[in-house]
């Protein structure tokens, strides 16, 4: 038999509507598309991930360990140059304090200028030590003082110096192994990164192709439920308990019911449970309608004759909220399940016993079990 071009249609909207449901659960349930693989790789790569926190945390301890000694020997290097002014103001006074007791000298020695150094070591003999021994007498006690306590100044100085730059010699053996050190933390933390990098590059790319595998059978499991809807709208057309489809009498949607079920996700499958405690498929419906003012009867069967129906042939006219129901062998006379449709091709629903209130895939079951009779908008 010909297929009527209305009919045509609608099978052609289904399909794209089908394929874009699929490809967009696969983002919902596949986002991350997962396989061993997939899975040992991502494993690695957040093992690598993890050495290169660590190697980042080194990085800057031993980046803060070098800028300390960095500043200790720039602060040595001040000190020493401070020191250093300190010693060239010695030595002026050292030398002032010579020229001084050196004219005192000259004024006993009137024949010329005489060092302090002569005076105490250039004696020639035992008569010339006398004479310069009471030459020491005659400059007093008091000019013999100054130079010494400026020898001693100047002394403590040479010290200090002598001192800082041994500090110095030993802070910059320090640094110089403080900038081994770090570079070398710095060579791993760039080695790590770039293994990270090609994992993450290998690890996209197996997901790009578990992704596009996903896609083939998601678009193939579209096609197989837009055949499948189809037949059963066709089948369902003659069958007792069938509803009649008008697109006018579409209301608003109720995407605020789906967010009263979704928050008892988890809740154990209790037959006739109408409470968080335990639910049932239609008591699961029922209680989330009337969360948001809207009552249900009890029972799925009585649930599909509520609203406007939706023929399961046009998924594509489906919208958050809407009541999706199931008959054995596809027929509406026989509904035995309930669920709410979520969008893009899934339903949440309290399945059965021993189960618990979850999501599923409503074109999955449309292509693997037939038993889709349609939707209804309370």
């Amino acid at each position: 038999m010909r297929t009527p071009p209305a009919r045509t249609a609608t099978c052609l909207v289904l399909a794209a509507f089908l394929v874009m449901t699929a490809h967009s659960q696969i983002d919902m349930a596949f986002g991350a598309p997962a396989s061993a693989t997939i899975d040992a790789k991502r494993a690695e790569a957040d093992a690598a991930n993890r050495r290169v926190d660590q190697l980042a945390t080194d990085l800057e301890f031993k980046g803060e360990e070098l800028a300390e000694i960095e500043d200790a020997v720039d602060t040595t290097r001040k000190q020493i140059a401070s020191t250093e002014l300190k010693l060239a103001a010695a030595d002026a006074d050292l030398g002032r304090s010579q020229s001084i007791l050196n004219q005192r000298v000259s004024s006993i020695y009137r024949g010329g200028k005489m060092s302090i150094v002569s005076v105490f070591v250039g004696a020639a003999d035992f008569g010339d030590f006398i004479t310069r021994l009471d030459l020491m007498r005659r400059v007093g006690r008091s000019d013999a003082t100054v130079v010494a306590s400026v020898k001693d100044a100047k002394s403590r100085v040479e010290t200090a110096r002598q001192a800082l730059v041994t500090r110095q010699a030993e802070q910059l053996a320090l640094r110089n192994r403080a900038r081994a050190k770090r570079a070398e933390v710095k060579s791993a933390y760039d080695a790590q990164r770039k293994f990270l990098a090609d994992l993450t590059g290998e690890l996209r790319k197996l997901i790009a192709q578990e992704r596009e595998r996903q896609e083939r059978i998601a678009a193939q499991r579209a096609a197989e439920a837009a055949a499948r809807a189809a037949a059963l709208a066709r089948n369902n057309a003659g069958r007792a308990g069938a509803r009649t489809f008008d697109a006018s009498t579409l209301g608003q949607p109720h995407p605020a019911a789906v967010a009263k079920a979704r928050e008892h996700l988890g809740v154990p499958y209790v037959w006739g449970g109408v409470t968080p405690q335990g639910f049932d498929c239609s008591g699961l419906t029922r209680y989330a309608y009337a969360q948001i003012g809207i009552d249900l009867p009890r029972t799925s069967r009585s649930q599909f004759r509520v609203g406007a129906y939706i023929p399961p042939d046009r998924l594509d006219l489906l919208a958050s909220g809407d009541l999706v129901f199931f008959g054995y062998d596809g027929d509406p006379s026989k509904i035995h399940h309930v669920g709410m449709y979520l969008g893009g091709g899934s339903y949440i629903h309290a399945p059965q016993s021993g189960d618990v209130v979850r999501i599923a895939s409503l074109t999955g079951r449309i292509a693997s079990r037939g038993d889709y009779v349609g939707a209804s908008r309370p």
